[in-house]
């Protein structure tokens, strides 16, 4: 275990733990159509959300999370960067297989929309914009955020999420959507790309 991250890889998934004195966290991830995770963040409308990115980027994602400070800034970034670290291991698995390394989507949820754009490069940089809704069912628009600057920094990626709405409830999940919608077009197969990333450089550290 190297800085409270321990990551093991098994024949159809993968689980990253990441400890520290505030939070335990454990993902797994994994591409089965049939194996149905649990997740369970201590937020409901996180744990809505990351079961919403999941169905969206056609994967299982399971959360557990032991919290010793709860802060939600503490336990949304702490998962966030978790899942992103999980994300990024997935992608360097399947660099081999030639994969796109780069999505991005529209999604829409009645009065809500949202796009995104990802690429995995193995280096962070992050931009969301849209509305600054202070209470999501429990939940602030701010920490939302705080998950998905976490994300990105354990993905390693470059992310710009932009949403739109009215309704607080829909607009973050149409961000939502649009991530995962892009996350799995990340993963689309390209032969051009067998062993290289998107980016020029052709590969990671």
């Amino acid at each position: 275990m190297t800085l409270g991250i321990k990551i093991e890889r098994k024949q159809n998934e993968l689980v990253v733990t990441r400890k520290t004195k505030e939070t335990n966290i454990k993902i797994e991830v994994n591409r089965l159509k049939n194996k149905k995770l649990k997740v369970d963040t201590n937020i409901p409308f996180l744990d809505h959300m990351i079961e919403t990115l999941a169905w969206r980027g056609n994967f299982n994602i399971g959360v557990k999370s032991e919290i010793y400070v709860k802060l939600q800034h503490t336990i949304s970034e702490d998962i966030g960067i978790t899942l992103g670290i999980a994300i990024y291991e997935l992608f360097k698995a399947e660099i081999s297989n030639g994969i796109e390394g780069l999505g991005f989507s529209n999604a829409i949820l009645d009065e809500a929309s949202a796009s995104a754009i990802i690429s995995i490069e193995g280096r962070s940089y992050c931009s969301v914009n849209g509305p600054e809704f202070e209470n999501v069912d429990g939940i602030s628009g701010y920490n939302l955020i705080a998950f998905i600057e976490g994300f990105c920094q354990g993905c390693k990626c470059t992310l710009r999420l932009d949403y739109s709405g009215n309704d607080p409830h829909h607009s973050w999940e149409v961000a939502f959507r649009a991530l995962g919608y892009a996350i799995k077009n990340v993963f689309k197969p390209n032969e051009w790309r067998k062993g290289t990333i998107s980016a020029l450089k052709g590969t990671l550290e």
